[in-house]
This record gives structure tokens, C-alpha cells and sequence, in this order.
């Protein structure tokens, strides 16, 4: 699928663009990543960091209720850097 098998799995933001409008407003968030965790639960995945995701609060950096493909990139990238260092602890 679209995002899928990038290290980490991280997600495409047209994952979550549902309406492919350019911005993802949070209906769309919380709709693509409840379908998101139930994709990868159904394929076995293990879901430990599950409890960690940042939400759609976390991840609209500037709080005007959309995330735009730059807030979601930089999300991902942080995300990614934490992710690598915490695998070298």
C-alpha cells in the first residue's frame, strides 16, 4: 500500500489526506489511523509504540486544526531521528 515498507512504516501524508484536499483536518486523521493500526494489527504486527502516537494535536504543530504536508513531514522526521536514536540505547 501507499507509505508502506519505508523503515519504521511510516505512513504517506496522502495516507491520511483522505480527500486529498492538501491538508489533513483531524476527522481524517483519526479515520485513516484507526484504519491504519487495524491494517497493521490484522498482519501481526506488534503495536508497542502504539500507546505513543502523538495524536492529531501533536503532530498540528502552528494549532490552526489542519496538518499541513510540512507539519506532517516534520512530524515523520522527528519521529524517524527518535525512533534511530532510541535503537542505539
Amino acid at each position: 500500500g501507499k507509505g508502506m515498507g519505508r523503515e519504521g512504516n511510516m505512513p504517506a501524508f496522502s495516507d491520511f489526506d483522505l480527500d486529498a484536499d492538501g491538508v489533513i483536518v483531524e476527522a481524517e486523521f483519526n479515520k485513516a489511523h484507526a484504519e491504519r493500526m487495524s491494517e497493521m494489527a490484522a498482519k501481526g504486527h506488534k503495536m508497542k509504540h502504539a500507546g505513543e502516537a502523538p495524536g492529531f494535536s501533536g503532530i498540528d504543530s502552528d494549532g490552526d486544526g489542519e496538518i499541513s504536508e510540512q507539519e506532517f513531514s516534520a512530524h515523520q522526521a522527528a519521529h524517524h531521528q527518535q525512533m534511530h536514536e532510541n535503537k542505539h540505547d
